[in-house]
């Protein structure tokens, strides 16, 4: 009896997994492995949100209350939603990762779609894009304040757009750099970077919880 010919999931998978091999394959030594777990690193849940906590005290700017309300709000969210789908969907990482230089905390860190990294460093992108107005807002109050910081700010406000396209560019090399890692199959990246974007615009419009932070940040201070 024939087999079955191949559904167009089945198709996708496959085609995927072949690109996927020739991208690792071809380019992973193009750039130092060094440099691509420090793109890993910078991009793991357990260094970005304590940076995020730790930002929302450093910088004790009222003005971006509302920024840090949807991007720590927005990181819990994400990790919950990247968990949820890669415990349903289960898919595999590539053969080719090297568990013996991946850190696995939780079980749904086995499986391999979405990618979290790309979904999290594209939610970054998207809130830092969509939150430039409030940034502008601080980069004056900070530049009315004076000091160090407040020259580096400087007059002309280009200091905010240099932000807003480094934490872009960051977000797409790290996200190209899960595949040539071989942690993730492209469509794996390209699937959480899509989820990231729709997160940061929910997160902008939704998950703006500015006065329990500001409660929160006040009875820290207050000890």
């Amino acid at each position: 009896m024939a087999e079955p010919p191949p559904t167009l999931l089945q198709k996708v998978l496959t085609v995927d997994t072949k690109f996927s091999h020739y991208l690792h394959s071809n380019f992973h030594t193009r750039l130092p492995i060094f440099f691509l777990l420090i793109l890993e690193i910078s991009a793991d849940f357990r260094f970005s949100f304590p940076i995020s906590l730790s930002l929302l005290f450093a910088l004790p700017l009222p003005s971006l209350l509302p920024f840090f309300s949807s991007l720590l709000f927005g990181l819990l969210l994400d990790i919950a939603t990247v968990g949820l789908v890669k415990i349903l969907l289960r898919r595999p990482r590539p053969p080719y990762n090297h568990l013996s230089s991946m850190s696995t905390p939780v079980s749904a860190d086995h499986f391999s779609f979405p990618s979290g990294h790309s979904s999290r460093v594209s939610f970054v992108a998207a809130l830092v894009f969509l939150y430039k107005e409030v940034m502008e807002v601080a980069a004056v109050e900070v530049r009315e304040k004076g000091g160090v910081f407040g020259s580096w700010v400087g007059e002309d406000g280009k200091l905010v757009d240099v932000v807003v396209v480094g934490v872009c560019v960051w977000a797409v090399v790290t996200a190209v750099s899960r595949v040539l890692l071989g942690r993730h199959y492209f469509f794996d990246v390209f699937a959480g970077f899509c989820l990231g974007v729709i997160e940061g615009v929910f997160a902008f419009r939704v998950l703006r919880f500015e006065d329990i932070l500001s409660t929160f940040r006040h009875q820290i201070w207050s000890r």
